[in-house]
């Protein structure tokens, strides 16, 4: 996901909403409004996804996600390089398979 100022912001929770459950996107999106200000820009690179061996039938399914993100908030002098590791729930509703959980394992600061 690029969080790129308000535009990105808007297209990103748009996609989220088609794919996130209700409760989970209520969590990440809990105002209309944008709430990260003009000067913020989340930009993820180098994602390796690992996804649990999937069995047909199967209603859950969980994947790793690992990247690297560079943060800027301008208003708040921040810059940084991180290294993150997240996992991610899915389950399958009415044929489409919906994140329920993302919960973060990892993030450190690069130098």
């Amino acid at each position: 996901m690029i969080f790129d100022e308000k535009e990105g912001f808007e297209e990103q929770k748009k996609v989220a909403k088609s794919i996130m459950d209700k409760e989970l996107y209520e969590q990440f999106y809990p105002s209309e409004k944008f709430v990260y200000g003009d000067s913020y820009t989340s930009v993820p690179n180098d994602l390796q996804l690992y996804v649990q061996q999937y069995d047909e039938g199967q209603e859950e399914v969980e994947v790793i996600a690992e990247f690297t993100n560079h943060l800027v908030i301008k208003d708040e002098n921040v810059d940084d390089q991180t290294h993150d590791i997240i996992k991610v729930s899915l389950r399958k509703e009415e044929n489409k398979w919906v994140v329920y959980s993302i919960e973060e394992l990892k993030t450190e600061i690069m130098k």
